[in-house]
């Protein structure tokens, strides 16, 4: 397999005069907790500079709708991105709403770019549809998971539900869990909760293989139930009730598994984060340091994730683009994420479940 190679970012050159001669940043401290200046600066997915005490600080971590909170104190000159829930009284926050400079706040869109190359940097792919060839695609997937994996990358899977209800994906997702390809995985309770009614009771949604019973949910909450009564997903593996699944995967290989409630749920996992704002900060917590992300059939939690994703972060000391993956059956789906800023996802349309088997066959066989 060819080896991959991460674009090489490069800086702008802050000796033109337009960058040299800019102004410092306005900062405005915060009043009251989670209460933001007026005028503050709303950043994109795109790499921004802000000049702070005559020098130019990029903002790693750079996501849709966050404020800029800098550090002014000389030597200490840095930034840091936070939702505006987040925000706390004495946090200086960025004024502005130019992106040229002018206001001490840079967008600069050709990092990535090589040599006289002058297409839009992020736009890695653009109208895709269900007649789109996916080949390319698959194939620089490949080496990005094995680049991941062989350099210390952090692989986050967004996973919907139809992934747990065929029997073949749901092993091919507990193989590439059991091989190291991923380091976390976001889904809602039902997803984790087939998974596990498979690997206890056989069925999903009360579907067995020669479906006698369909579309009924004794199973199901009878596994809501027995971890509930173990305590935990953790338990309930331990116990030895669990014969296989990518859940049971994450535990014994101590891969997070983020369990997020929605309005829903009729019953959670002991796991299940109700609570929106917790969801939030715990998904954020490895979307913030995920260097690969890869979203299928979740469209909900696909916006949500990709929205929170930086479009590049900084890796020990690299700057580099953020690897995003969106695979649904609907154009709709996949095309939605783009249409809500995030367009650095290269979009797949196609059968999820038949996308992890591709996967699973070209990186575990």
């Amino acid at each position: 397999m060819i080896k991959l190679e991460i674009p090489q970012y490069h800086h702008p050159d802050f000796d033109k005069d337009f960058l040299k001669n800019a102004p410092n940043v306005t900062l405005e401290e915060v009043k009251e907790d989670g209460l933001s200046p007026r005028n503050y600066h709303a950043l994109s997915v795109y790499p921004e500079y802000f000049k702070i005490n005559g020098k130019w600080v990029l903002a790693a971590e750079s996501r849709m709708d966050t404020v800029c909170v800098a550090n002014d104190t000389p030597g200490e000159e840095s930034v840091n991105i936070v939702e505006f829930r987040n925000l706390k009284k004495g946090d200086k926050v960025v004024i502005g709403r130019t992106e040229d400079a002018s206001e001490g706040i840079y967008v600069w869109t050709q990092g990535f770019l090589q040599g006289d190359d002058h297409k839009d940097t992020f736009a890695f792919r653009s109208g895709r549809s269900r007649e789109t060839a996916f080949s390319m695609d698959y194939d620089n997937l490949y080496q990005v998971l094995e680049h991941e994996k062989n350099n210390g990358g952090y692989v986050t899977l967004v996973v919907g539900a139809a992934l747990s209800l065929d029997r073949d994906s749901r092993n091919a997702l507990e193989r590439l869990v059991r091989n190291g390809y991923v380091n976390a995985i976001f889904c809602g309770t039902e997803t984790a909760a087939f998974d596990l009614e498979r690997g206890i009771f056989g069925t999903s949604w009360g579907q067995d293989h020669f479906e006698r019973e369909q579309n009924t949910t004794r199973n199901l909450f009878e596994t809501i139930n027995l971890a509930r009564k173990y305590g935990s997903t953790k338990a309930l593996v331990d116990e030895g009730l669990v014969k296989d699944g990518f859940v049971k995967a994450c535990i014994e290989m101590d891969v997070p598994l983020v369990i997020c409630g929605t309005i829903r749920d009729r019953l959670g996992l002991p796991e299940t984060i109700n609570n929106v704002y917790e969801a939030q900060n715990e998904m954020r917590k490895h979307a913030r340091k995920t260097s690969t992300m890869i979203m299928m059939s979740a469209i909900l939690y696909t916006i949500a994730t990709g929205n929170m994703t930086p479009s590049y972060n900084v890796f020990d000391g690299l700057v580099r683009p953020v690897y995003m993956y969106t695979v649904d059956i609907q154009e709709f789906a996949v095309n939605k994420l783009s249409d809500r800023g995030t367009v650095t996802a290269v979009s797949m349309v196609t059968n999820v479940q038949d996308f992890i088997r591709n996967v699973d066959r070209a990186l575990n066989n």
